[in-house]
Parts: structure tokens; C-alpha cells; sequence
């Protein structure tokens, strides 16, 4: 439709087209929600997975941060 001339439709027939374009938009806003949606439910069946990694990765750090203050103790 890009550089299409409306000039010659008829006023009826551009309310029409004007309507169809419309009820398009809609749809393609619906499935945009729908899939945004479906994005955030599958993030959050996967959250339990997520806090069982963010806490193993706690552990290593908190490991890795006591051997540090080991190996500083033993250097004095």
C-alpha cells in the first residue's frame, strides 16, 4: 500500500479499508500481548531454576571468599 493513491476511493469505501486496517492492527497487537505473555510464564517456570543457580553461585563466592581470608591468615 506504500505510495498508494486514495484519492479516488470513495468516501465509503475508505471508512472500509480504514476499519479492515483497524481490526489488523488489533489482531497484531493481540498477538504481540499474547506472545509477551507467554515469554513472562515461561521465565517464571523456569524462576525456581534460576534461584537454584543464583544460590550455588553464592555458595562458590562465599567459598572462594573464605579461602581468600584462609590464605591471607596463613601469610601474616
Amino acid at each position: 500500500m506504500e505510495n498508494e493513491d486514495f484519492s479516488s476511493l470513495s468516501k465509503k469505501k475508505l471508512k472500509k479499508l480504514i476499519r479492515e486496517t483497524q481490526e489488523v492492527l488489533n489482531q497484531l497487537k493481540s498477538e504481540l500481548k499474547l506472545r509477551k505473555q507467554e515469554k513472562r510464564h515461561k521465565e517464571i517456570d523456569h524462576m525456581e531454576e534460576h534461584f537454584e543457580d543464583a544460590a550455588h553461585n553464592l555458595s562458590n563466592l562465599k567459598s572462594f571468599i573464605q579461602k581468600v581470608f584462609s590464605e591471607m591468615r596463613k601469610d601474616k
